[in-house]
C-alpha cells in the first residue's frame, strides 16, 4: 500500500464516520418526533372525548323540560297499562289493536324522551346527580312497559281461554239449573 492511498483510505474513513453519525442522529430524531406526534395525538383525542362529554351537560332549563317530560311519559304509561283492563274481560282482537297502538305510541314518546335530554349516553362529565336519576327511571319505564306487555300477552295467551272455558262451565251449570245468566254489562237476563 502507498503512502498516498493510506492517507485517502483515512480521508474516507472520517467521511464514512461523519455519514454514519449523521444519519444515527437523522433516524432518532425521526424516531423521537414519531413518538411525540403519537403521544400528542392521544392527548388531544382524549381531551376531546372529555370535552364533549362536558358540551353534552344540560342546562339547568332543559334539565326541568326533561324532568317534566320524563312525568308526562310515566303517567302515559299509567294510564297505557290501566287501559289494559279492556283486554281482560275476553280477546277482542280490534281492541288488542288499540292497545298495541297504545303501546308503540308510548314507546315512541319513551325513545324521543332518551333521545333529546341525551338519558341513552355515557354520563356527562361532572355527573349531573338529577340526570343520572332520570336516566335510570328512563330505563325502568322501558323495562316496566316490556315486562307488563309480555305478561299481558302470556295472560291472553295462557290464561284467558282457561277463564272462557270455566266462564262457559259456570254457564252450562246454571243453564242446567235455570239460573238466569248474567250479561257482559252485569245485569241478569
Amino acid at each position: 500500500m502507498s503512502p498516498s492511498s493510506h492517507s485517502s483510505n483515512q480521508e474516507f474513513h472520517r467521511y464514512r464516520k461523519l455519514v454514519a453519525w449523521t444519519t444515527i442522529a437523522i433516524i432518532a430524531l425521526g424516531c423521537i418526533y414519531a413518538l411525540i406526534s403519537v403521544v400528542v395525538a392521544l392527548q388531544r383525542q382524549r381531551r376531546g372525548v372529555v370535552d364533549e362529554r362536558i358540551s353534552s351537560a344540560l342546562t339547568d332549563k332543559e334539565m326541568q323540560g326533561c324532568f317534566d317530560e320524563l312525568r308526562d311519559v310515566s303517567l302515559a304509561l299509567v294510564k297505557h297499562l290501566e287501559n289494559a283492563y279492556h283486554l281482560l274481560g275476553g280477546y277482542d282482537s280490534d281492541e288488542a289493536r288499540r292497545w298495541a297502538g297504545e303501546g308503540e305510541v308510548w314507546r315512541k314518546r319513551w325513545r324521543a324522551l332518551g333521545q333529546r335530554c341525551r338519558l341513552e349516553e355515557p354520563r356527562p362529565s361532572p355527573p349531573h346527580k338529577d340526570w343520572e336519576a332520570m336516566a335510570a327511571a328512563r330505563e325502568e319505564l322501558g323495562n316496566m312497559e316490556t315486562t307488563y306487555t309480555r305478561e299481558l300477552l302470556r295472560f291472553g295467551n295462557e290464561l284467558a281461554p282457561r277463564l272462557d272455558r270455566i266462564n262457559r262451565r259456570v254457564d252450562q251449570i246454571g243453564d242446567h239449573l235455570g239460573e238466569p245468566r248474567p250479561s257482559p254489562t252485569g245485569v241478569l237476563q
